[in-house]
């Protein structure tokens, strides 16, 4: 990794574009799969809720999710920052576009190997799966300094607050088992464990930036706290002060090690009328005193560093004396990086265990059927309370399954869809894909898009009893 570990790139492009791991969108369960009979992405949602018979998912295809969403920012910027790296800033629209504070987010979950089965009245579940989310949260003075830092001059002053960058990598090993306990009421669960391969939670509380005399030294006050846990992550670190000024992976493996469970229930008020509910990802990993960094930053220093990485293949001091100071700074500004780790100056502190928690989904929903059971009309309430805070979301939907080979589900989420999108599930023999957030209208300008594809081989036969 080149030393200029930029800063933005770390906290816009690498939130959106790695799955090393969200405040406003997560794949954990598709809402819209919620009221899908034979389906078993739905008991993501509730451990809770029988199918009709027994799956088997066909290995890393079975079940495979994957969510981004932004409070501000749209599928288009999305794009632009894959694209064009950091070219996306020179964009008016972009800027416009951003609020005091963004949110930007991705959640990816897959099951390696899952499948399901009846035994008497009890319903086993086995998966073993992978997961990465990452959340940023970043201000618009950092997007506007990334955008002007190469225009500095003398009196030029950023002042950037509270910036948030929390990845998350994990898999687990679950197993579920759910029954009924009366003709109406019918509870489950699922216990996981889980192995960890990376954490991530910088807070940057202040990056204050004063080029208040000379814009080729920039008066710095910084305040913030790094703590990472990963196998085979490396830091390097400045041979004169001391601080992390670079960053390297070699060798990833595990790290942590935790466990969590899934509570749910479903019971039927009327024979048409089921609610239901259930509390998701309660749990924690350890990661290893070994494979853990904590580092802080809190004081001034002076920014001077770019000057020094110059290439000296193409400097030449003489260069300078003919030149104004714009001449000079572009010169520096086209032989160097801007963003790196020098600009923090995080000091490593004493290494520890670390203990963090899993981001826990609490799910409500209730459904009336009609045409014996054949068509139904639900609605869901889901919450994730996230980093680096909450999100919510009401979703209703028409359900339609006429046969254990075909279903279909119409969704609507009020909360966020904002009249650009609607949901949409569809079974199809072994086949199941779904989105919550489907770009109907304006695609561009949607903020928010998640895709599930889950294929399953069906496993005995029907129960009779089921949904009678």
């Amino acid at each position: 990794m080149k030393k200029s570990f930029k800063l933005l790139k770390a906290a816009c492009v690498v939130g959106l574009l790695t799955v090393l791991g969200v405040t406003n969108g997560y794949a954990q369960g598709l809402r819209t799969s919620y009221f899908m009979d034979n389906v078993p992405a739905r008991l993501k949602m509730n451990p809770a809720l029988q199918p009709a018979r027994g799956y088997f998912n066909i290995p890393a295809i079975g079940a495979l999710g994957l969510s981004i969403s932004s409070n501000k920012l749209s599928i288009d910027d999305f794009v632009d920052i894959i694209e064009n790296k950091n070219g996306f800033l020179e964009s008016d629209k972009f800027m416009n576009r951003l609020d005091s504070k963004n949110t930007m987010n991705i959640d990816f979950t897959t099951d390696i190997l899952s499948f399901g089965f009846y035994s008497g009245k009890g319903f086993w579940t086995v998966n073993l799966g992978a997961r990465a989310i990452v959340s940023a949260s970043i201000p618009k003075t950092m997007f506007e300094f990334a955008r002007n830092a190469d225009k500095f001059d003398v009196g030029d002053k950023y002042d950037i607050k509270n910036m948030e960058l929390h990845a998350d990598v994990f898999s687990e090993i679950g197993l579920g088992y759910s029954r009924p306990i009366t003709e109406k009421l019918s509870v489950g669960g699922r216990f996981k464990v889980l192995v960890g391969v990376g954490n991530l939670d910088a807070k940057i509380d202040e990056i204050y930036v004063n080029a208040d005399t000379d814009y080729q030294n920039w008066k710095v006050r910084t305040k913030g706290k790094l703590e990472t846990s990963m196998k085979g992550l490396k830091f390097e670190y400045d041979s004169e002060h001391g601080y992390i000024n670079d960053i390297d992976i070699d060798s990833p493996g595990i790290s942590g090690f935790g466990f969590g469970i899934d509570l749910g229930a479903s019971y039927k008020i009327l024979n048409n009328l089921t609610v239901s509910a259930a509390i998701l990802d309660l749990g924690f990993i350890n990661w290893s005193k070994s494979n853990t960094t904590i580092a802080k930053t809190e004081g001034e220093h002076t920014y001077n560093d770019f000057m020094n990485d110059i290439d000296p293949d193409n400097y030449n001091p003489e260069d300078f004396e003919n030149m104004n100071p714009d001449e000079i700074q572009n010169y520096v500004t086209s032989n160097t990086d801007i963003f790196d780790l020098d600009l923090i100056q995080f000091q490593e502190g004493e290494a520890k265990s670390r203990k963090t928690t899993l981001r826990s989904t609490l799910n409500i929903g209730a459904e009336i059927t009609l045409l014996n059971n054949k068509l139904g009309f639900g609605v869901l309430s889901s919450t994730q309370f996230t980093l680096p805070s909450s999100y919510s979301e009401l979703t209703v939907s028409a359900n339609y399954r006429p046969r254990n080979w075909f279903g279909a589900t119409l969704s609507y989420s009020f909360l966020h869809s904002e009249f650009k999108t609607v949901g949409i599930g569809l079974k199809l023999g072994p086949i199941f894909i779904g989105s919550d957030y489907l770009m109907t209208k304006a695609p561009g300008d949607a903020n928010r898009a998640n895709a599930y594809i889950g294929c399953s081989i069906p496993l005995g036969k029907k129960r009779l009893d089921y949904r009678r």
